[in-house]
């Protein structure tokens, strides 16, 4: 779909998943928002920075309802930019729960990665911080961004803006969130300043190669860049 045929319309069913999951993202997070502004304030302390991290303490089932419903946030925007939405049926829905689940999987396998190499990092006392830990800590930053990249789409959308600003809102979320979690991944996993090695390899392999393999994804299977 190209960025000339917008602003675009939303189906119904669309739109109730939007809201629905603005919602649902409001009642989970809503009471915990004060934890979320402490959480945010220490990924961006350069002055004085946190040596531990922050997170909102949800139970078990809070994170993994958190971090399905950030990964359908995306996934709105994804099939809100890249696909036609306003055919009517239950189509363009569909298209996002298969994109939301290539998210859930994607990001599940990046978590998981993250637990094997911190649960060793962790017994050669190369890192303090415990692997359960840095996972909490990465599942907000996550729901920060799925929170704020679907109140994205849903502006765009209202105010019947043109969906390139939804990309570029999108990845300046992207680069912001990251860019605090690289901060924390120096202050809170590698502290000493011996690890700078370990720091720059754990920074490639979870940070920079995989926003690398990101765009070349979108850009050839989903065409938005």
């Amino acid at each position: 779909m190209s960025i000339l045929n917008s602003p675009v319309s939303i189906n119904d069913w669309f739109l109730l998943v939007m809201i629905s999951s603005m919602v649902l993202m409001i009642l989970i997070m809503g009471p915990y928002w004060k934890s979320y502004k402490t959480s945010i304030r220490s990924m961006y302390k350069f002055k004085t920075p946190d040596g531990d991290v922050e997170y909102p303490l949800f139970s078990t089932l809070g994170f993994v309802v958190l971090f399905i419903l950030s990964c359908i946030s995306i996934g709105i925007s994804i099939v809100l930019y890249s696909e036609d939405v306003s055919v009517e049926g239950t189509g363009p829905v569909i298209t996002l729960l298969s994109v939301s689940l290539v998210l859930v999987i994607c990001f599940f396998v990046k978590l998981l990665l993250y637990t094997i190499v911190n649960n060793w990092l962790y017994r050669a006392q190369v890192i303090n911080l415990k692997p359960l830990r840095w996972n909490c800590f990465v599942v907000m930053t996550f729901s920060v961004a799925g929170f704020v990249i679907l109140g994205l789409a849903m502006i765009v959308h209202f105010f019947r803006l043109p969906t390139i600003f939804l990309l570029v809102f999108c990845y300046m979320v992207r680069i912001f969130v990251i860019t605090g979690r690289i901060f924390k991944i120096k202050t809170s996993l590698f502290k000493n300043r011996s690890s700078n090695s370990g720091f720059i390899l754990y920074l490639c392999a979870f940070e920079i190669v995989p926003v690398i393999i990101e765009l070349g994804f979108l850009n050839k299977y989903i065409g938005l860049i």
